[in-house]
């Protein structure tokens, strides 16, 4: 993941000059990056039609930046990481309208702009991650809300039971929770891995914790 992100990265800064590359250098810093990877990568799996840092002419006034935009016709996509340090506790009166006039600008210029809180990528990964899939799958219909009614219930339940916990679970806390033995639970649990439901945490020959895969973090089971 870390080598797709720095290619991704390197393509970025190519044809790039003076303050579109500075604001690619020092403006995707860690926020950014952490969104990049951990919510897209790992919730979209391609970094494609992603630009980092992109300018949009202002109106006769500047540009305005968009810390991720996603151009894919025949919509344009702005996705904002908001830091609650910097765009909350800490705004000063110019930089509020600031913000509130690039609002309006970039949504006049026909953007729909998104913006995601840094504690909730941090803490709700997941969550994020469903909510970008949910937002392609409406819009293209490639990604999305997947209501796989013929999914048994001890199945859904683990999917349940896993995007509330926000963690890795052990088999014995499925056992817990489904009422079943330790050998049905695992048995399970390797189907779940198998068909992307679910992946291993922690172990390599016995898989020791369990995690939501890329299938059922997106899932409203």
């Amino acid at each position: 993941m870390d080598e797709l992100y720095a290619k991704w990265l390197e393509q970025q800064r190519q044809g790039r000059t003076g303050e579109s590359l500075r604001r690619l250098l020092e403006g995707h810093a860690f926020n950014e990056a952490l969104f990049t990877k951990e919510i897209w990568l790992k919730g979209v799996g391609s970094l494609n039609y992603l630009q980092a840092e992109y300018e949009v002419p202002g109106f006769g006034e500047g540009s305005f930046y968009i810390d991720n935009a996603y151009l894919r016709p025949p919509y344009k996509i702005g996705w904002e990481i908001d830091d609650f340090k910097t765009h909350g506790q800490h705004t000063s009166r110019r930089t509020f309208e600031y913000e509130r006039e690039r609002q309006n600008h970039l949504v006049l210029n026909g953007w729909t702009v998104f913006r995601m809180p840094l504690d909730m990528i941090r803490d709700q990964p997941n969550k994020c991650r469903r909510f970008v899939l949910l937002t392609l799958g409406k819009l293209y219909g490639d990604f999305g809300e997947k209501k796989e009614t013929s999914l048994p219930l001890k199945q859904r339940e683990l999917i349940r039971f896993a995007n509330k916990l926000q963690r890795p679970f052990s088999p014995a806390e499925a056992c817990d929770l489904l009422g079943i033995r330790s050998r049905h639970a695992r048995t399970l649990l390797h189907e779940m891995t198998e068909q992307g439901w679910l992946e291993a945490a922690s172990g390599v020959q016995r898989v020791r914790a369990y995690r939501l895969g890329k299938k059922g973090s997106y899932l409203d089971a």
